[in-house]
């Protein structure tokens, strides 16, 4: 069950394109076998408050990838890899283009740590 979840700026949060950004990713890792389509989960936080360093003007995109079913080590990088790949291209069709930093952070999560119930989900799934 791979969850993304991403902390933006405000200003991104109105300039990026979330549901191509998202569509795209998860098109991807579901096309390398690495999740299930089904599975894959990505959701966009606006940041209330923050500050890169000591610029104001600074914008942030901060994700976190979340994954509960153990994976060798080189997957899990090429996932974070690909959530990064897919941030900055968001951010590189952005004109003008702001000063943002990108961080991707990965977290595994152990599966008997994690509960997910479902209504009414399509295909009675």
């Amino acid at each position: 069950m791979p969850h993304i979840s991403i902390e933006a700026s405000p200003a991104l949060v109105g300039a990026v394109d979330w549901p191509t950004t998202m569509q795209g990713l998860h098109a991807e890792l579901a096309r390398e076998g690495w999740a299930a389509l089904a599975d894959l989960k990505s959701r966009v936080h606006p940041i209330a408050a923050e500050l890169c360093g000591a610029d104001p003007g600074a914008l942030q995109l901060v994700a976190t990838l979340t994954l509960t079913r153990p994976r060798p080590p080189h997957i899990c990088e090429r996932m974070a890899d690909a959530v990064s790949r897919h941030l900055s291209s968001a951010v590189d069709a952005l004109q003008p283009r702001p000063w943002v930093q990108c961080c991707v952070f990965l977290r595994l999560h152990p599966l008997d740590h994690y509960r997910k119930r479902q209504w009414n989900a399509p295909g009675g799934a």
